[in-house]
């Protein structure tokens, strides 16, 4: 439940809740969120979206993999749970459950079939991972999660998943709540974790890839030279109004490290670009660094900070200790410079 505190102490009154139906949202509004910033909504290990239901698929909303090649079927539903839903999800647990590396590797390039450089799913996971050596094969796909994502859980859906959980079947519920207030619209999230106890922190540190791998050159430059974060097209520029006032944002050069640094501003900006509008998402950083001519490359961020990071992504968020580290040794290599 959500409410709001009044004036005079001790006061307080329930803030009424609403459906994403009320918003004239579609499940594939939900899924579009979720499969595009995954790692915000499940903290059990960085996932990796390989899949999303096609209309007319009969098929799980979302399939993901972690580090160890697991699958995760999600289920994804505008309205509370029930256990049709769990019953449903475990039926792509048959469908898919069996399904090969080749398989998988045929849903991935379908899901980035947009992508510009087209890459194989066993190099991409360990890409995506920072794996010493790709996973073997054989690896992918030996365990299954099933996750359920709903408007609540009913008590018939809780009694079935403690009931699947004793039995050694790891699925469990990742449960939303939508609320209007005045004008604007809210959705909070329990996020998952095998850890029952383990409270998910708000993210104030952040990578933004500068984009320097795609065919205009021009994206990276202008985050260097204009003192911004920015992203582009569509799936990609939305991330960045995740970014809010003095958040800390670190401008990430493929093969090259860590090569900007400054403070977001909390204002988005939507600019157009070659008539496609609202092409690019920005926010401006104060306090810029500018570290293009000594960067922080991968590796030393892995040793200055002991956390491994998936710099595939557009933007990813970062560990408050890891964040601090990393600050400190920008401070440092500035003031040397």
């Amino acid at each position: 439940m959500l409410y709001k505190l009044n004036e005079e102490v001790s006061g307080y009154e329930m803030v009424k809740q609403s459906k994403l139906e009320d918003f004239k949202w579609k499940e594939k509004d939900l899924e579009n969120i979720i499969a595009n910033n995954i790692e915000d909504f499940i903290n059990t290990e960085e996932l990796m979206t390989i899949f999303t239901e096609k209309k007319g698929q009969k098929a799980p909303d979302i399939m993901a993999l972690d580090k160890n090649g697991d699958l995760y079927i999600l289920e994804l539903k505008r309205v509370k749970g029930t256990d049709d839903t769990l019953l449903q999800v475990l039926g792509y647990g048959q469908q898919f459950g069996n399904s090969c590396y080749d398989n998988l590797n045929a849903h991935y390039q379908e899901y980035t079939k947009d992508n510009e450089e087209k890459t194989e799913l066993i190099e991409a996971h360990q890409r995506n991972f920072n794996l010493d050596t790709p996973l073997d094969k054989d690896s992918f796909n030996t365990q299954q999660h099933f996750l359920i994502v709903t408007n609540g859980v009913d008590d018939k859906a809780k009694n079935a998943i403690n009931y699947w959980r004793k039995t050694g079947l790891n699925i469990d519920a990742i449960t939303y709540f939508v609320y209007q207030i005045g004008d604007e619209k809210f959705i909070e999230f329990t996020g998952y974790s095998k850890d029952k106890n383990k409270i998910q922190p708000e993210n104030k540190y952040y990578i933004v890839n500068t984009d320097i791998r795609s065919k205009n050159k021009q994206h990276h430059v202008d985050m260097i030279e204009k003192h911004k974060a920015a992203a582009y097209n569509d799936g990609f520029k939305e991330k960045i109004s995740k970014l809010k006032a003095n958040d800390t944002v670190f401008l990430y050069e493929s093969k090259k490290g860590i090569v900007g640094y400054g403070i977001a501003d909390g204002i988005l900006n939507k600019v157009d670009e070659n008539g496609k509008k609202e092409f690019e998402y920005n926010m401006n950083l104060n306090e810029f660094i500018n570290l293009s001519d000594n960067p922080i490359s991968a590796k030393e961020m892995k040793t200055i900070t002991d956390h491994v990071f998936v710099l595939m992504q557009t933007m990813l968020s970062v560990p408050e200790k890891a964040g601090e580290k990393l600050v400190e040794e920008i401070k440092r290599r500035y003031k040397k410079s």
